[in-house]
């Protein structure tokens, strides 16, 4: 995850997930993409980490980072998916500054709350776009988050596909031109944007499928509009316990109840 590019959470931020998470994470359960960022649990809480890849493989593909942060991943698994993870088997799932990575968030909400049983909490969090190297890219309205899930949901028709990967390429193109410049303009000095024709080329041969890019970018108002939509029209079995601002990010805790 591009969580190597956050700064660590300032004491005042970190203590609100904490103060969220003593109040509403208990029992077992699961923590995607935690990297060297993992969610400070209360005491009495099991956690296991889910993510693409092992710890030593991060820690190869990582130098910077400090290798004692890094967590030992329990489930080499795809976080977005959770093929090894049974239906209705977790008290809850923590995903701090994942979704944004994922081309299809309303399928992804639908695969986690799959996991959860019932009473179970699903804990989240993503970035402001304009507090974060996301600054100054459009903001993803739900309207394309619709579109988005009913595309792959046609993604076997030819059409679809064609879409679905015309779409991606835009989120690339908006991604290498706005949130890589700002990464790579704060970290080197010397940083030349790619022309035109080199983000062109870099496009068509980049594999779309297992890209690490923010694919789409939040505000407070379009996160909310984003949680109401999918607990109202995808999944009535959640209900939304809490949605903040937390300086540069949203944090929301959401519980899975028995029936719809």
């Amino acid at each position: 995850m591009l969580k190597k590019y956050f700064k660590k959470l300032i004491p005042k931020q970190s203590d609100q997930r904490e103060r969220l998470a003593r109040r509403y994470v208990k029992g077992c359960g699961l923590e995607i993409g935690a990297l060297h960022c993992p969610l400070i649990l209360p005491a009495g809480v099991s956690v296991k980490y889910v993510d693409w890849v092992s710890r030593e493989e991060s820690i190869k593909k990582f130098p910077e980072l400090d290798t004692s942060e890094i967590v030992t991943v329990d489930y080499l698994d795809d976080g977005f998916l959770l093929f090894e993870i049974p239906q209705a088997s977790q008290d809850f799932l923590i995903a701090n500054h994942v979704l944004e990575h994922t081309p299809n968030p309303i399928q992804v909400l639908k695969n986690w709350t799959r996991v959860l049983k019932p009473g179970g909490i699903l804990f989240i969090s993503v970035p402001i776009a304009e507090e974060c190297f996301d600054k100054g890219r459009s903001q993803t309205t739900i309207e394309h988050l619709i579109d988005d899930f009913e595309l792959y949901n046609k993604s076997v028709l030819p059409q679809a596909q064609t879409r679905i990967e015309q779409k991606n390429k835009e989120h690339l193109r908006e991604w290498i031109n706005i949130s890589e410049r700002n990464i790579f303009s704060d970290r080197y000095a010397d940083y030349k944007h790619p022309s035109f024709e080199e983000i062109e080329k870099r496009i068509e041969a980049a594999d779309m499928k297992n890209i690490e890019i923010h694919f789409h970018t939040f505000s407070l108002l379009s996160y909310k509009s984003l949680l109401s939509f999918f607990t109202a029209s995808i999944d009535k079995t959640v209900q939304k316990e809490k949605v903040i601002q937390n300086g540069g990010e949203i944090i929301s805790v959401m519980r899975k109840f028995s029936k719809n």
